[in-house]
């Protein structure tokens, strides 16, 4: 999902029972912390609901509860608390914005050897090149990242890869050797 639309979730858009998330609004920041908007995705097509593992659903189940905690202590140390349900949040509750992502990126970056500039949309780019790579249809991976147009996933993530032609060159092989042996 885009930065935005992480930002923007809550904890009713988790469902534990079927380890959905459903992505129906995205955030925008005013500045400040507790000056945010909540409107609804870039297009239609992003509102949405895409399976996420269960074990990472567990880790949320975790998460939750650790959360619960720390909005407790801060209300009793007076702490002013965004009781918005926001899932990535402060220990006061209010949420993080996109700048926040970006800024804990630029900050795994600099601890890493990798030079090249990056931001977390290349997660999402980095997800649909994969699956395209393992061999997932372009309409199967449209859904999930919210593409109403083909055109747009092609255009901008299935990058055939070298290792995909050698693939695309052995799955004729192995499909039709048979045939084209005499």
């Amino acid at each position: 999902m885009r930065s935005g639309e992480l930002c923007s979730l809550k904890w009713p858009d988790m469902n534990f029972d079927t380890n959905e998330v459903r992505i129906i609004k995205t955030i925008y920041s005013k500045g400040r912390m507790g000056t945010y908007e909540l409107t609804p995705p870039k297009t239609t097509g992003s509102i949405r609901t895409i399976d996420i593992d269960s074990s990472v659903m567990e880790l949320f189940v975790k998460y939750k509860s650790k959360q619960e905690k720390l909005l407790v202590a801060a209300k009793k140390a007076g702490i002013e608390v965004n009781d918005k349900g926001f899932v990535f949040c402060r220990s006061n509750g209010y949420p993080y914005y996109q700048a926040s992502v970006i800024r804990r990126m630029r900050i795994l970056m600099k601890k890493t050897e990798i030079k090249k500039h990056a931001t977390p949309h290349i997660f999402r780019h980095t997800h649909i090149s994969m699956l395209a790579e393992a061999g997932v249809d372009i309409t199967t991976i449209m859904k999930p990242v919210g593409h109403d147009e083909m055109k747009t996933t092609m255009k901008i993530y299935t990058h055939v890869t070298d290792n995909m032609k050698k693939n695309a060159s052995d799955k004729i092989k192995n499909m039709f050797g048979d045939i084209l042996e005499f």
